[in-house]
């Protein structure tokens, strides 16, 4: 029941400071020029696998792997007024400006933003190429590498429309919290750091979790690293 409670009390905010205090603290121990393509590669494998999920659910209520359907099997979602965004219908595309994020908002009150840029800089694409990769997603910019707002264009949005709608689960079946969202960033920074960067990849991710620790407590800390175990790359039971 404490860890059900537990998990209840994770939001955005927890995933956003976990990645930046990882990247922080791994850049710190072998510099930018050495952290940052590790970096960026185990964003690419986590929004890979996020991507691969959602493929997953929409496979199982028999959509296609479209553009349209990527865009109907999100995963998460966050407290109203946190994303401000708009989105623009362009020949088949589907133009999109992001003028608040959740994320980017958090990396600025914490000064946190030169590490959080690199979660940008990565996870869209991610995402559509694990979901498939015959779809494209240009990001023409990004909020917290420079751009006023983020800018981002999903091609052949509306080429097509989904199938068997009245198949599809309720949109709140397919959210999964955020303590899931947040072990599985922390299981696949943990990955991929150590397998790259060996002991100094260990000592960073030690020294964000204490971070963690430190500012969200013993017990919030211990969930994340047990459900860091569970495997990301299937659906998860129920969902």
């Amino acid at each position: 029941m404490q860890d059900a409670k537990t998990r209840e009390a994770f939001t955005a905010q927890h995933h956003a400071l976990l990645f930046a205090w990882i990247v922080r603290e791994a850049i710190a121990r072998v510099g930018e020029g050495v952290a940052a393509p590790v970096l960026r590669a185990a964003i690419q494998l986590y929004g890979e696998q996020r991507g691969h999920r959602m493929a997953l659910r929409a496979q199982q209520d028999w959509q296609p792997l479209s553009m349209a359907s990527f865009l109907s099997y999100r995963e998460w979602e966050v407290p109203a007024g946190e994303m401000q965004q708009t989105g623009v219908p362009w020949r088949g595309d589907l133009r999109v400006q992001v003028r608040r994020c959740c994320w980017a908002t958090t990396w600025q009150q914490e000064r946190l933003t030169e590490y959080g840029k690199y979660y940008c800089q990565e996870i869209d694409k991610a995402l559509v190429r694990g979901f498939s990769p015959d779809l494209v997603v240009d990001v023409n910019g990004t909020r917290t590498n420079g751009s006023r707002t983020c800018q981002l264009v999903y091609q052949g949005a509306f080429e097509g429309t989904l199938v068997h709608e009245e198949a599809q689960r309720d949109q709140e079946q397919r959210m999964l919290p955020w303590s899931y969202h947040t072990a599985h960033l922390y299981a696949t920074m943990n990955a991929v750091l150590q397998r790259e960067l060996g002991s100094a990849g260990v000592a960073a991710l030690q020294a964000a979790l204490e971070t963690f620790t430190s500012r969200f407590g013993m017990a919030v800390a211990d969930v994340l690293v047990a459900d860091a175990k569970v495997d990301f790359d299937v659906v998860p039971e129920g969902r």
